[in-house]
């Protein structure tokens, strides 16, 4: 009769759970230790009621609780606006919807967005529409990638590069930078609202 050694069972072994940081993330992409790095920027900060009565009550001819006088002596309707800062030295005061490229009239005529600005492009790095750009229910900034060929990227301070999703909006906070097509972008706020009337 043959007698089988005893086994004893294996333990199954318990999976080492390691605890990475953003500040690991950042020395680790800066190392190239890491092909890509994804972090979700936080969210923009919203200004607070008490914040925005006051600005409102500061600005001429537009007191506490009363609205701006149009023209032919009706109430002027208003809209949140932001300065768009350019490579090129240009600052454009912006509301409403735009989009921004080589040529980004020559793909949407007919005039449905409020701005469009074109952008030289002697590196053939643009997009002829690169970036679509409007604002939220809140009056937060935001900029989605149109669907070009080199993509967008954008930069906070103290996060990694996040590359923009395509035809997703991204809000884009004060100290943020957009790259795009070998150009540079940053939204400033404006003071106030801006009103529907002057922007012709």
């Amino acid at each position: 009769m043959r007698i089988w050694p005893f086994r004893r069972r294996r333990k199954p072994a318990e999976p080492v759970v390691e605890h990475v940081t953003e500040a690991d993330l950042a020395r680790m992409a800066e190392r190239g230790e890491l092909a890509r790095v994804v972090t979700t920027p936080p969210p923009a900060p919203r200004a607070s009621a008490d914040r925005v009565r006051a600005t409102v009550a500061q600005l001429p001819g537009r007191p506490l609780g009363g609205a701006a006088v149009g023209r032919g002596g009706a109430p002027a309707r208003q809209r949140p606006g932001a300065v768009l800062v350019l490579d090129d030295e240009r600052r454009v005061t912006v509301s409403g919807s735009g989009l921004i490229g080589r040529d980004p009239a020559s793909t949407h005529p007919g005039g449905a967005h409020d701005h469009v600005i074109a952008l030289d492009d002697p590196e053939r790095l643009l997009s002829r529409t690169h970036l679509e750009f409007g604002f939220g229910a809140e009056g937060s900034f935001w900029v989605l990638d149109a669907g070009s060929a080199n993509g967008a990227e954008l930069r906070r301070p103290g996060f990694p590069a996040v590359m923009l999703a395509p035809a997703q909006r991204t809000v884009v906070a004060p100290g943020d930078t957009v790259v795009f097509g070998g150009h540079t972008l940053r939204a400033e706020p404006v003071v106030g609202l801006v009103d529907e009337v002057q922007l012709g």
